[in-house]
């Protein structure tokens, strides 16, 4: 069976560890995870991608004395952005190799490979986007990074502004990742135009989802725009475990009967009802 998820962030990785929990004991599971890249941010001169590193990166404690704590001494550390030192160990390293011309699917698969992960994870983007939070400051706008509204959200947004969004597209291997899969998790919550909104702006991935035969679980589909949850379809669930776990029964009951015409290549049941 085949799973996609898309697109994670380090906000919602409680979903990946929702979806392991009901394959991790499963075989013949092929897991695919699609980590946002839209709220990627340059600090220090230095590339972060937050969502990528909450897919690999262990939680760490602030270090004493470490390079963190000398920067934030020095008063240069930007204070609304949370970093640790593995996180910025891994900016300098990504940052190193895309200034080398790696481009960052590459980067994210060299990475990874030193945590032996069971799933493959892709950014959503080769293009680095940065995505702006316009803010109205007693008289006057401000365009904050992402990832500082995140930190201080204020009641008075104007819009959300992106640069380099117009050029982007999916990167390698996400697409076929969305054709292929005989389930695709999408995810959402109050901040879905950040990242899940724009995700599915990208050329190609509309139609990826439209043209794959998968069963579509979308958690959290309130925060997407009605237009965007017709198109996506499939079913829009609360409980993500109990319906992988559902799916999960569906594709063992399918292989052990040998079911859809003796081939004994499961099928995802027809979409249910939307929530």
């Amino acid at each position: 069976m085949k799973i996609t998820v898309l697109p994670l962030t380090d906000s919602t990785s409680d979903v990946l560890a929702d979806v392991r929990a009901v394959t991790g004991d499963l075989d013949d599971v092929d897991l695919t995870v699609v980590a946002s890249t839209l709220t990627d941010v340059t600090v220090h001169g230095l590339r972060f991608s937050p969502d990528l590193d909450a897919c690999f990166l262990p939680p760490s404690m602030p270090v004493s004395g470490g390079a963190v704590s000398e920067l934030r001494d020095y008063h240069v550390d930007a204070e609304w952005f949370t970093m640790t030192e593995r996180t910025l160990a891994a900016a300098i390293l990504r940052t190193r190799l895309l200034g080398l011309g790696y481009p960052l699917s590459q980067v994210t698969k060299a990475m990874s490979s030193r945590f032996d992960l069971d799933y493959t994870l892709l950014p959503l983007s080769d293009q680095a986007v940065e995505t702006f939070v316009v803010v109205r400051t007693g008289t006057q706008e401000e365009a904050w990074p992402a990832r500082r509204y995140l930190e201080n959200p204020v009641p008075d947004v104007v819009r959300i502004a992106r640069t380099g969004f117009d050029e982007a597209k999916a990167a390698p291997g996400v697409l076929a990742a969305v054709r292929q899969a005989d389930v695709l998790v999408v995810h959402a919550d109050h901040y879905a135009a950040f990242d899940t909104v724009p995700a599915f702006d990208l050329p190609g991935m509309t139609e990826a989802v439209a043209g794959s035969k998968s069963t579509v679980l979308t958690l959290g589909a309130k925060f997407l725009p009605d237009t965007l949850r017709e198109k996506i379809g499939g079913r829009e669930v609360e409980d993500l475990e109990a319906a992988l776990a559902e799916l999960a029964g569906s594709a063992d009951s399918t292989d052990a009967s040998g079911a859809d015409g003796g081939s004994g290549i499961w099928a995802p049941p027809a979409s249910g009802p939307r929530a």
